[in-house]
């Protein structure tokens, strides 16, 4: 599995969503020896970061309303849908789209907010160095998940979190595990035709809304221990508890 780890010795499954364990254990791998955790974050990383409204002036978006997506972006991420968002009357015409990294769609996004309009609201930073990340994705107002590998256990979303972002995301068991629906992040259905447009659209227009949402965001890291030393915790309790 892409997105586990197998304890030789104590003859163990780490994966790190429940959903990722169904398939564990689909392939016979007993449920005694399957102990969920979920990826986590480096707090110590992070801690430095500037407040938003400093990181907007670092990246010169001051007075934007700034929609962030970190990571290597692909066709499947659905970025594509909220540009085409973007140029709808629905979209505030202070947004910006930030997308911290790089991937093989980044010119055909490119191409597409040149066509629609949005030449000068859709930015990439290109590859940076890790270090770099934080003070980036400090100056998003909403943090975008569109779309997510049904099993994984996102490396953004804690960053996200971290951070306190007001999340959009989809609603799919996996990311379920972390987030709730109105209370860490707004949760939108995948198989509705607007549904994450309906959803970003709210987000953006209510400020109150992101406000809290992105305060708990910034809770849940401590409510559920998302961090590396909480999983390093968790893995010595599992090998003491196995010994």
């Amino acid at each position: 599995w892409t997105e586990g780890v197998a304890c030789r010795g104590a003859d163990c499954v780490l994966p790190v969503t429940n959903v990722l364990a169904d398939h564990v254990r689909a392939r016979g791998v007993p449920d005694a020896r399957i102990q969920v955790i979920a990826n986590g974050i480096n707090r110590a990383h992070f801690a430095q970061a500037p407040t938003r409204n400093e990181a907007k002036v670092r990246v010169g978006l001051q007075g934007r309303l700034v929609l962030g997506f970190t990571g290597f972006v692909r066709d499947w991420h659905g970025v594509d849908r909220v540009v085409d968002w973007m140029a709808t009357s629905e979209a505030p015409g202070h947004t910006h789209l930030l997308v911290v990294g790089d991937g093989p769609v980044r010119e055909s996004l490119e191409q597409q907010a040149q066509r629609l309009g949005l030449a000068g609201r859709v930015s990439f930073t290109g590859v940076i160095h890790r270090d770099q990340v934080p003070a980036h994705v400090a100056a998003f107002d909403v943090a975008l998940q569109p779309a997510v590998t049904p099993y994984a256990s996102p490396l953004k979303l804690m960053e996200y979190l971290v951070l306190g972002k007001a999340i959009l995301a989809p609603a799919t068991p996996n990311l379920q595990e972390v987030l709730t629906h109105e209370d860490n992040a707004l949760l939108f259905d995948e198989s509705a035709p607007c549904g994450m447009q309906d959803a970003l659209t709210r987000l953006c227009r209510d400020d109150a809304l992101r406000a809290r949402l992105a305060a708990s965001a910034e809770d849940t890291v401590t409510r559920q221990d998302l961090t590396w030393l909480g999983n390093a915790r968790r893995v010595v309790h599992l090998v003491e508890r196995l010994a």
